[in-house]
């Protein structure tokens, strides 16, 4: 088996193998990224109490940093389009630190909420540079392991905040943890910003094979910046709105976006609702659907470049991926409205492993569509994704109120919803062509 970013044709030796420590330096980065990001929530009832805040307070601080984050989506990728993503990169989460440690020191709900406003628009703009900086260092047949490695740490970031801010908070307090948080991530920058560079072949350390296996030659990078010198934001703006995939490609964004904010908002309450398990048992019962996502996204990450290896063709190795597993994750989804209560929830664990088998189509279909866009796609792509998001907790909200009301409970609607919002999306993959980018 090819190790990761290697050719067939080209021995281990031949190649300097900068392009894994590009990799795994962008891995951490999601890791610290999700720190601050993730670790507030086991530390809010430790601030309620400390600084007096009643529940509806601390909501909407946990609250503000999605809003900060649906905003900076796209100025956060032309930040790294107009800056090149040595710069944006290390700029994006210098200030992230600086949100967090103002967090950190405060003493009052308008300065935590503002601090919280920041951490959400400096980490918005990570995701569409980090998405550009693959898409310069990873071959094209090998972007989709890339892409779900990147997805998987994020994840990875969200644990190991839970458990570290868990073990620090009792000794320590609530701040520590954040001031710890910051100083990774200044390591982070530091270090990012010294070894880092845009393209492969200004590395110090990569050597003429390895730019040549990645494929960016420097008579194609040149030609891509002549280029992009004459692409003008109107006639960016243009190109995106009268392109139907960049429209398909954002709508299930959006679906997919609702269906993943169920699973991280009131999948608990809705198993304490319909199964009568316990506080405890929705917990733990809820992490098994989560899980799933993280080893989709591993999955998918190899299948897209499996497939994409042995044909060539885009459309199936990304969108007939997108087809399939979405199509199957509701299918799955459908399915538990049947089943006996843990029975279900293992049925909608295989749903949402099947949805993260088609994450990293996203990611490999926004390089593909964008071109050297790609940040500015990815982000647009991203703001969409968060509306769903944000509007998904209060669709269920109502729908939970009309399936108590009723005279005897269905919480089945629950699942026809969301079996339908992934089935919305796998039609949106069906009409996806990954071969016509924003420039064509």
């Amino acid at each position: 088996m090819n190790p990761l970013f290697e050719n067939q044709n080209t021995s281990k030796s031949a190649s300097t193998h900068t392009r894994y420590m590009v990799l795994a330096a962008l891995s951490l980065g999601f890791v610290l990224a999700y720190l601050p990001r993730a670790g507030l929530a086991p530390l809010a009832s430790t601030i309620k109490k400390d600084l007096s805040f009643d529940d509806l307070q601390m909501g909407r601080i946990l609250a503000v940093f999605f809003a900060g984050y649906f905003l900076f989506q796209i100025p956060g990728g032309l930040l790294g389009q107009k800056l090149g993503n040595r710069i944006a990169l290390p700029l994006l989460h210098l200030l992230a630190a600086f949100a967090n440690l103002l967090t950190a020191v405060a003493y009052s709900f308008g300065l935590i909420w503002i601090s919280r406003l920041i951490l959400g628009l400096a980490q918005a703009g990570m995701v569409p540079c980090t998405a550009q900086v693959i898409k310069n260092w990873a071959p094209e047949s090998q972007r989709g392991i890339a892409s779900s490695l990147m997805g998987s740490f994020m994840s990875v970031g969200s644990i190991i905040a839970t458990g570290l801010t868990a073990s620090l908070v009792v000794p320590f307090g609530w701040r520590f943890p954040l001031i710890l948080f910051s100083i990774f991530s200044l390591c982070w920058v530091i270090f990012f910003f010294l070894f880092f560079r845009d393209q492969p072949e200004d590395h110090p350390h990569t050597n003429s094979e390895e730019v040549n296996l990645i494929g960016n030659q420097n008579k194609i990078i040149k030609n891509d910046t002549e280029e992009k010198a004459h692409t003008n934001k109107s006639t960016l703006t243009y190109q995106m709105i009268s392109n139907r995939n960049i429209w398909l490609f954002c709508l299930q964004l959006a679906f997919r976006g609702f269906g993943y904010a169920f699973f991280i908002t009131w999948f608990p309450s809705y198993l304490q609702n319909s199964s009568g398990v316990s506080v405890q048992e929705a917990g733990l019962l809820a992490m098994l659907p989560l899980i799933g996502v993280v080893l989709g996204t591993l999955t998918g990450g190899k299948l897209i470049d499996l497939i994409y290896s042995r044909t060539g063709n885009k459309y199936y190795s990304r969108s007939l991926v997108g087809v399939f597993s979405h199509l199957i994750c509701a299918i799955c989804i459908l399915g538990a409205a049947w089943a006996e209560p843990f029975s279900a929830v293992y049925l909608i664990s295989c749903g949402t492993f099947l949805s993260g088998v088609g994450n990293p189509s996203t990611w490999v279909t926004a390089m593909d569509l964008g071109g050297k866009h790609t940040s500015v796609v990815i982000a647009v792509g991203n703001m969409l994704g968060s509306v769903g998001t944000y509007v998904s907790p209060i669709v269920v909200a109502n729908l939970f109120t009309y399936i108590k009301e009723m005279n005897t409970p269905n919480w089945n609607l629950t699942l026809y919803l969301f079996a339908g919002i992934y089935l919305a999306a796998t039609l949106c993959w069906a009409f996806i062509n990954p071969n016509q980018s924003v420039s064509d």
